[in-house]
């Protein structure tokens, strides 16, 4: 017996849709998505916020042609392999700053894109309203989704779903015309492709379920021959994003193959695979349940011995099999459709690429779409199910399994999505429901440092929580950069010279992202190196800021640490100009602002020091405690004093 058609069609009575307007409809339910994700607009910038966006040079002094050349990879150029999302955080920088809030607003409103363009493709597929409608209201609220939407660093993932979507609605359009229209409409469905792949490469998949769309059929008959050219565009779109990742990467992957954060090259590809299993079944079931949900997962390997890669094996078989059933024998194309097109996106993310990580949140935010037109379906049928066996009004009974889902969908989404309010919380709770992470333990560690940095003498509590956490960390993973990172800094404010200087040696061996802020750190360091000469220390660190200028130009830290080094070296002119160039690339740190006018009041321009104390002193009150400021009130008081009063 085939099992029962969960198309919604069927189920849904016409009057149930018919009674409110079709854009009240489709209103409702964007403003739906919006509510459940507006209190993220009080949040701050987390996570790979602060080095993509905050710290990015690159972002105040564009080239984006750069983004076609190899030169974009060797000035290592922050996600230089993703142009749509380097472009839009250009254009987002220059309109709002560091403004979260601004940021934060942009990110809701792109999910809110990703729904009506999810509805916009249902749509051209002639899907029926009520699974139009259920549809997109249930992807809207998905708490799975919290991760891309809170964290503006991942707005890739809904720029990817967002032109994906957009290219296949260009694809049916270009499928279904003739003459001029198709040809315009084939070279739209390209450039979205692009776009889409130019985001997130992820998104590549998109030109098989578009074929499997036009394959199955669900709500028109057949219509496989006239997509050959949309499908065709679509696959010139992917090639334009895999040409630019060779042109400035030499190859497609742009991820160094000796990082140790990736599993494949180190685990083996079976090792590797039978991760991935576990992930992707883990990653529906929070899909349906979303029980778990973590801003931290640990990559292990699997064996496919093991008895969790067999269940999780043998689930995703199965349910292949009954959606190829579903498409070939009992003619369930919405079953068919949805399983198979969940599995086509999940492609990328089962091990077969080189990935840093196999597993996060994020992953399922494209996948999902696919993934929510059947568990609308299947919430519709069983309303239809209930309304025939009650006497309840047909309307609430048919529509109840949808609405409670979505409920309990959106208070979960916005309990993951307050998660990411702060840095301090994120790391506390990744670490409350990831214990074993050694990366949770590191970056704790390195949060409570900077806290102990700031203060005129470091709290000996704080160190020891600090000292705990990097001890952790490195006993848990010793070979990654963050655990010597973290013991590095550690050993910097303990005045521990040599031991910061062998830790961060180390950890430039190891690290592959994020190396500008290991060799600024050296570079200081080595300055204090104890048993060496100080002439070759100063050569030592002359040369490791040489690189840094050289292989990181939009990198403010180096510049910032060149400036403070040449500051202490008595090398005023070269200061200032470090110091310049450090704040054209990042103007909003305000402690570049007091560090050129403490080297103002050294060289004795008590003038120059109080007009850019008035120029900035909004600035500095909000970024420099209270007992800092009242010193630099008083430094810059002695200068006055000692070289003069400012001119009127």
């Amino acid at each position: 017996m085939p099992p029962p058609d969960p198309d919604a069609s069927r189920g849904a009575t016409t009057a149930v849709w018919a009674a409110v307007p079709e854009r009240i409809l489709l209103a409702g339910v964007l403003v739906l998505a919006a509510i459940v994700y507006l209190p993220t607009l009080t949040f701050d910038l987390v996570y790979d916020d602060h080095w993509t966006i905050a710290a990015n040079g690159f972002l105040r002094q564009a080239d984006l042609s750069m983004l076609a050349s190899p030169q974009a990879a060797a000035r290592h150029i922050p996600d230089a392999f993703r142009p749509t999302l380097v472009t839009l955080d250009v254009w987002t920088y220059h309109w709002f700053g560091l403004n979260a809030g601004l940021h934060h607003a942009l990110s809701v409103l792109l999910h809110v894109g990703v729904c009506w363009l999810l509805y916009a493709w249902l749509k051209a597929l002639r899907a029926p309203l009520s699974l139009r409608i259920t549809s997109v209201g249930i992807f809207g609220v998905l708490a799975l989704h919290a991760e891309p939407v809170a964290v503006v660093s991942y707005r890739e993932d809904l720029l990817a779903a967002a032109f994906g979507l957009l290219a296949l609605c260009c694809a049916e359009r270009c499928a279904d015309a003739t003459g001029r229209r198709r040809a315009a409409a084939a070279l739209a469905a390209a450039l979205c492709m692009a776009l889409a792949c130019g985001a997130k490469m992820s998104a590549a998949p998109l030109v098989a379920v578009f074929l499997l769309g036009r394959w199955l059929s669900p709500w028109r008959p057949r219509a496989l021959r006239p997509a050959i050219t949309a499908a065709a565009a679509l696959g010139v779109g992917i090639a334009a994003s895999v040409g630019q990742r060779v042109a400035v990467y030499g190859s497609f992957s742009p991820f160094d193959g000796a990082d140790p954060r990736m599993m494949l090259p180190t685990e083996g590809l079976a090792a590797t695979l039978a991760a991935g299993v576990q992930n992707q079944v883990e990653m529906l079931r929070q899909l349906v349940l979303p029980l778990g949900l973590s801003p931290e997962y640990v990559d292990t390997p699997a064996r496919w011995s093991d008895a969790a890669t067999l269940l999780c094996a043998a689930g995703l078989v199965v349910a292949l099999g009954w959606a190829l059933a579903c498409a070939t024998r009992w003619r369930r194309p919405v079953v068919a459709l949805s399983i198979l097109g969940t599995a086509l996106l999940l492609g990328p993310t089962s091990g077969v690429a080189a990935m840093p990580n196999l597993r996060a949140d994020r992953f399922m935010y494209l996948p999902s779409a696919l993934a929510c037109v059947g568990l609308a379906a299947g919430l519709l049928q069983l309303g239809q199910w209930l309304s025939d066996r009650t006497r309840g009004t047909p309307v609430r009974v048919q529509l109840a399994p949808v609405i409670l889902f979505c409920v309990v969908q959106g208070g979960f989404a916005q309990a993951a999505a307050n998660v990411y309010r702060s840095d301090t919380r994120l790391w506390t709770i990744a670490l409350r429901r990831a214990p074993h992470s050694p990366r949770a333990h590191a970056v704790m560690g390195e949060l409570l440092l900077r806290r102990a940095g700031a203060q005129e003498e470091p709290d000996p509590v704080l160190l020891a929580r600090a000292s705990a956490h990097c001890t952790i960390a490195r006993i848990r993973d010793d070979g990654t950069a963050l655990p010597l990172l973290c013991d590095a800094r550690l050993a910097v404010l303990r005045k521990d010279w040599e031991r910061a200087h062998r830790q961060f040696s180390k950890a430039l061996t190891r690290s592959v992202h994020g190396r500008e802020r290991v060799l600024a750190s050296l570079a200081s360091v080595t300055l204090d190196l104890p048993g060496v000469a100080w002439p070759e220390r100063i050569a030592q660190s002359e040369a490791i800021l040489a690189r840094l200028a050289r292989e990181y130009p939009y990198s403010a830290e180096g510049f910032a640490t060149g400036g403070r080094i040449s500051h202490r070296l008595g090398r005023p002119q070269l200061a200032q100009e470090r110091y310049r160039r450090a704040s054209a690339l990042y103007p909003e740190r305000w402690d570049l602002v007091i560090a050129g006018l403490e080297l103002q009041v050294d060289l004795g321009h008590a003038s120059a020091a109080r007009l850019t104390w008035a120029l900035y002193e909004d600035g500095i009150v909000h970024a420099v405690d209270l007992s800092n400021r009242k010193a630099l009130r008083r430094r810059l008081h002695d200068a006055e004093r000692l070289f003069g009063a400012p001119s009127p």
